[in-house]
């Protein structure tokens, strides 16, 4: 059976599982990804007679179903699945799967790793003796500050663990009463939306994109903020509205920002985003180690597998 891999993270070791995949009858089709992801033509391409493939952020859309007559399954490797038109799969019948639950140490380790670098402006400590200099300037105090966390899934509460460690004041909201009970053992204050974005000095987005949190993150939600405040996105780009965001750091509200994700990746060169010295970008990287990459290359390729009735010892 013909599958596909356009997940970079898996292309980049999949050395270490083809013998296991040949073994069990698979020939895996690699196709060049120059950029975050595949989409309407090149995706199309890269799926030629394939009955699966392990996806990356690659945008199955029903046009891209359309034109995949052979395909029977999509295995995401990860979590996101926004880009998959879940309905028009469905009515296919063709199974998505992914990996829930597998980066929630990491992409809470970067968030953590945002708030210092921007709270103690690290990086322009680093950009400033790069150029000659022997910057100083005065951070704030981690440990004094309201975090609001958005979204108490697994990554949202890996979060609430590493700021309360931290002495902060931890502030919760998510629509799973399940999640925010578990937060709430954690240490976290469960609070409506806005009034986390009222008392936050941080505000971590850590939700998935969906039509309830498509431009969650706008100009009446940041002007809820306390003038001065930090943002750090490592949820979905989309979730924050990028003109916004960029209205809200030129005019004070907000002090810097951190985005890991954008709703363009990469962000376009005239984009007015990349001219503001408060921002730092991330790759859309923050659960990319080789640990959890490991973890989760096994899990994406069983679950595909397991879609195409073979098991895949690994």
């Amino acid at each position: 059976m013909k599958i596909a891999v356009t997940c970079i993270q898996l292309i980049r070791d999949i050395e270490n599982y083809l013998p296991a995949l040949n073994e069990a009858d698979f020939e895996v089709a690699l196709p060049e990804i120059t950029g975050q992801h595949l989409e309407g033509a090149e995706l199309v391409a890269a799926l030629d007679g394939c009955v699966g493939v392990v996806a990356g952020d690659d945008q199955f859309t029903a046009e891209v179903l359309d034109q995949s007559p052979n395909l029977k399954a999509i295995s995401k490797w990860g979590i996101g699945v926004d880009g998959i038109d879940k309905e028009a799969a469905t009515q296919r019948g063709i199974p998505v799967t992914n990996t829930p639950g597998a980066f929630d140490d990491e992409v809470a380790d970067v968030t953590m790793a945002y708030c210092v670098l921007l709270l103690r402006q690290l990086h322009v400590v680093d950009q400033g003796i790069q150029a000659g200099q022997w910057p100083k300037p005065a951070g704030r105090s981690l440990g004094e500050k309201t975090i609001g966390v958005i979204g108490l899934g697994g990554i949202g509460r890996a979060v609430v663990r590493r700021a309360v460690t931290a002495g902060m004041t931890v502030l919760g909201s998510d629509p799973s009463s399940e999640s925010q009970q578990l937060a709430a053992e954690l240490g976290a204050q469960v609070v409506p939306f806005e009034e986390l974005m009222q008392r936050s000095d941080i505000v971590s987005v850590n939700c998935p994109l969906n039509p309830s949190t498509y431009h969650l993150i706008n100009d009446e939600h940041l002007e809820l903020m306390k003038p001065g405040g930090w943002l750090v996105n490592v949820g979905r780009g989309a979730v924050v509205e990028t003109p916004a965001l960029v209205r809200a750091l030129q005019s004070g509200i907000l002090a810097g920002a951190a985005v890991d994700v954008l709703e363009e990746e990469p962000p376009a060169s005239d984009d007015p985003i990349r001219g503001l010295s408060n921002v730092i970008f991330g790759s859309h990287n923050a659960s990319n180690t080789l640990e959890a990459s490991a973890r989760v290359h096994v899990r994406a390729l069983k679950n595909l597998a397991k879609e195409l009735g073979v098991e895949l010892e690994l």
